[in-house]
């Protein structure tokens, strides 16, 4: 599931990203509007959230005639379209129900808020649960500025192993091993503490599982993150998409509920996300 969201604020969009990142849901941003329907387009969005906490609704109104109008080719044919309010303007959502707004997101809504709305309101939509799917970035370990070295000791043995990170997702890390170790000291299965790697100059300590093991290649799902650590991992993997969209590698797909189909909202009682 792609989400987009348009948003001039900082701390709104790494809101949205430590909230939705982490449970599969990939985040793509804008803060200035002309690149609204090619991004949409390119990036197979479903969900557009609109920030008008600065109650810029003349800003996107029309942007919202466009998509109702169907005037803009290419777009998908269901779109959610949301709005993030700091007050509550009845005329402005009034107005915006009209224009196919369905859902309204408060500004002090939590990241444990918004990760559970988007993906009820997708389904209120779509009548069936989000596709949510770990993105992995890869990283070209030959240039000295994406060589991410982590280390972590044998579970088996206590020996400390070294390596570097060939690509990393939400779920865990793929790690090509360096140094001398004993083969033995890594085994698939294998529970690993206190993991530690460093991205744009935080600190990382986690717990993993080796997940795939073969001479110098090793593959680990993340059994435990803290939430400083989980938001670190998220902010690197936006920016690394956001800067270099070719790193991107297929993602790896989560299972999903399959509730019952649930009815589209009622205009005259839109949802909002509290």
């Amino acid at each position: 599931m792609n989400i987009l969201l348009y948003t001039p604020s900082i701390y709104v969009r790494k809101t949205f990203i430590n909230a939705l990142i982490p449970i599969g849901i990939s985040v793509f941003h804008l803060d200035h509007l002309a690149m609204l329907f090619d991004t949409i387009r390119k990036n197979q969005i479903e969900v557009v959230i609109f920030d008008v906490i600065q109650e810029n609704y003349s800003d996107i109104f029309p942007e919202l005639i466009k998509i109702k109008q169907g005037t803009e080719p290419g777009l998908p044919e269901k779109i959610a379209l949301l709005m993030l309010i700091g007050s509550v303007d009845k005329t402005q959502i009034s107005r915006a129900l009209q224009l196919g707004v369905i859902g309204f997101i408060k500004s002090n809504a939590s990241e444990e808020t918004i990760s559970k709305y988007i993906p009820e309101i997708y389904q209120k939509i779509k009548g069936i649960p989000p596709a949510r799917k770990f993105v992995r970035v890869s990283l070209n370990t030959l240039m000295e500025s994406e060589r991410i070295g982590v280390k972590f000791r044998s579970a088996v043995n206590l020996q400390l192993i070294l390596g570097v990170i060939k690509d990393i997702s939400a779920g865990g890390i793929a790690v090509e091993l360096v140094g001398t170790f004993d083969p033995a000291a890594i085994e698939n299965g294998m529970e690993v503490k206190n993991m530690q790697f460093m991205l744009d100059q935080k600190d990382v300590l986690v717990n993993a599982q080796v997940v795939a093991y073969q001479k110098r290649f090793c593959a680990f799902r993340f059994t435990h993150l803290s939430q400083q650590d989980r938001e670190a991992i998220s902010q690197f993997i936006f920016e690394k998409i956001s800067r270099t969209p070719e790193a991107v590698e297929k993602p790896v797909e989560l299972p999903t509920p399959t509730p019952s189909p649930a009815p589209a909202p009622s205009p005259e009682t839109p949802p909002t996300g509290e």
